[in-house]
Parts: structure tokens; C-alpha cells; sequence
């Protein structure tokens, strides 16, 4: 999605994170793979509906995990596969930009579920020493600290006790190595800025535009469109700001589809990605491997 939201769906994954954030202000305390072509032998990408599996039973090992400890946690529900859509360059899906415009609905449904999340309202009404209890709970004391490189050189660490690493060892099989191919893989460079500058792009984009101007909508690029967006939909009501949305994305995404833009943006994309996937592949392999052999121990944790 983009305009005056990110081109990136925000999903619900993003209220447990924000919560997270939230309950670290109060205790005062303390990652897309790219895809490319490969052998037939490589293991393939979890469906959507895996994924939210997945979630879903780390999220009741994190539940059952803090019962243990003597502290309630509701879990937090999965991402929806609509939530999960990706639009950084161009929109060139009619149907999602049908139902959700620019995602900005999305966004308000995230924040929702962040304002009424029952874990933030659980911790409020704790004294500063059971705040800090439920904290090292969920996310460790802090005693046995990894820590990762990242693609971009940021090291990311995370706590390997508390009933996160927990969960994710368990669901996983070893928590060590599903955390660092998961920084890696959460990580992957961002070539869209490549993308843009490439001349194929920018002829692309011209005949979008053009399109884009016979249907009453001057902008130059899509990330034109981005920033006027907020403009258009500021100071109106959720229905009308929805509306307008819809209206712009449906044509972004028309556009893109009858002009080479969708199709070009995708050539480009893979050649990217290739060249991600020849020096991350064995981490991108081994995160599918190791959520695929989780499969069956999600079902089992959460009887589905």
C-alpha cells in the first residue's frame, strides 16, 4: 500500500509489536524473503495460511508459557493474507485496491486492536514491580542476550530466556538458529530505490502517468500520488477518505497492469532478488525449512 500510509500492509503483527513497545515505555526496560529462482529441490515459501498457523501457535505457547509464570496473555491475532500484501514500488492489484484503496482501513483496524489490545489494559493495572515481573516473563532478563548482524550491519539481539524465545524454540525445534536466519531473512536489502533509478522504470512510469492522466488523475509517479494523498483524504470522514482511496488506487493499479509498469517493476524486482538469493539463500532456505517442519507441531499446539 502506500500514500499517506507506508506502500507496505500494516497488519496485526504490527499491534503486538507496538503493544511491545507500549509495555517497554513501562516498565522503562529491555524481522520478506527475497524469493528468486532456484532448484526445484529448495523448499518452498509457507502459504499465508501456514504463516498465520505458525503465529497463531507461538502466540499459545507464549499464552500457556506466562499461565506458568503465574500472569494472563490474550494472543495476539494472525496477520490476514490482505494484511500481508506488499506494494512498495506500484498497487497493480485490482482486487485488493477494491476492497482496501490504499490500505488505509487496514491501518485503522491495526490501530484499533492496539488501543483495545487486553494485554495493555492487564499490565496498566500492575504495581512498577509486577510491570517489570511480566516483562522479564514475556521477554527475558536480560541474562543470555544474542545478538545478530543484519544485512544493512545493525545488530539485532534478543533474549534467548523468557516465554518468547521460549515459544519460538519449542515451535521451531532451536531457538539460536531460528533467530538469526529470521534477522537475516526479516532484513534483506531493499532494492526498490535501484528499481526507480533504472531507465526501464522511469519509461515505464512516463506511460503510466499517461494513462493515469486520461482518467482525470495528473500524477507523474506513483510516489507522486503518494504524497498528495494525504491531502486529498485529510479532514474527511473514514467512509469519504476510503472512498478516495479506492478511486485512486483501482486506477493506479489499471494503470499499472494495461501500461508495462506492473510487468516491468516484477522483471526488475527478480533480477534483484537473484542476485539476494546467491548470497542469502542457504538463511532463506533455512527458515522455510525449518517453518515448514514446524507445520505439524502447530497443529498440534493449537488442534487445527
Amino acid at each position: 500500500m502506500h500514500g499517506g500510509f507506508e506502500r507496505k500492509a500494516v497488519g496485526r503483527r504490527a499491534t503486538a509489536a507496538a503493544w511491545g513497545s507500549l509495555l517497554l515505555a513501562m516498565t522503562a526496560t529491555a524481522c520478506g524473503a527475497g524469493t528468486g529462482d532456484g532448484p526445484a529441490d529448495r523448499p518452498r515459501e509457507p502459504t499465508a495460511a501456514e504463516t498465520a498457523l505458525l503465529d497463531r501457535a507461538q502466540e499459545e505457547l507464549v499464552r500457556r508459557c506466562m499461565k506458568k509464570l503465574g500472569f494472563r496473555y490474550w494472543p495476539a491475532p494472525p496477520s490476514e493474507p490482505d494484511e500481508l500484501k506488499d506494494f512498495p514500488l506500484v498497487v497493480d492489484d485490482m482486487a485488493w485496491a477494491r476492497r482496501h484503496g490504499y490500505g488505509g482501513d487496514l491501518q485503522q483496524r491495526a490501530e484499533k486492536e492496539r488501543r483495545n489490545d487486553p494485554n495493555v489494559a492487564y499490565v496498566q493495572g500492575f504495581s512498577a514491580a509486577r510491570q517489570q515481573a511480566y516483562s522479564v516473563a514475556r521477554t527475558g532478563d536480560g541474562s543470555r542476550s544474542l545478538e545478530v548482524t543484519a544485512p544493512n550491519g545493525q545488530d539485532v539481539g534478543q533474549d534467548s530466556t523468557g516465554c518468547i524465545a521460549e515459544a519460538e524454540g519449542t515451535l521451531y525445534g532451536d531457538f539460536r538458529a531460528w533467530f538469526r536466519v529470521s534477522v537475516i531473512t526479516d532484513n534483506l536489502p531493499d532494492h526498490s530505490v535501484d528499481v526507480r533509478r533504472d531507465a526501464r522504470f522511469r519509461r515505464a512510469v512516463e506511460e503510466w502517468s499517461a494513462c493515469m492522466a486520461k482518467q482525470g488523475h495528473p500524477y507523474k509517479s506513483p510516489s507522486h500520488l503518494q504524497k498528495e494523498l494525504a491531502k486529498l483524504t485529510g479532514g474527511r470522514s473514514r467512509d469519504e477518505a476510503h472512498r478516495t482511496e479506492v478511486l485512486l488506487a483501482t486506477a493506479e493499479a489499471s494503470c499499472a497492469r494495461s501500461t508495462p509498469l506492473a510487468a516491468t517493476v516484477r522483471s526488475l524486482t527478480r533480477n534483484h532478488d537473484r542476485a539476494v538469493r546467491e548470497k542469502y539463500g542457504s538463511d532463506i532456505d533455512a527458515k522455510r525449512r525449518m517453518q515448514l517442519a514446524a507445520l505439524t507441531r502447530a497443529r498440534e499446539i493449537t488442534g487445527n
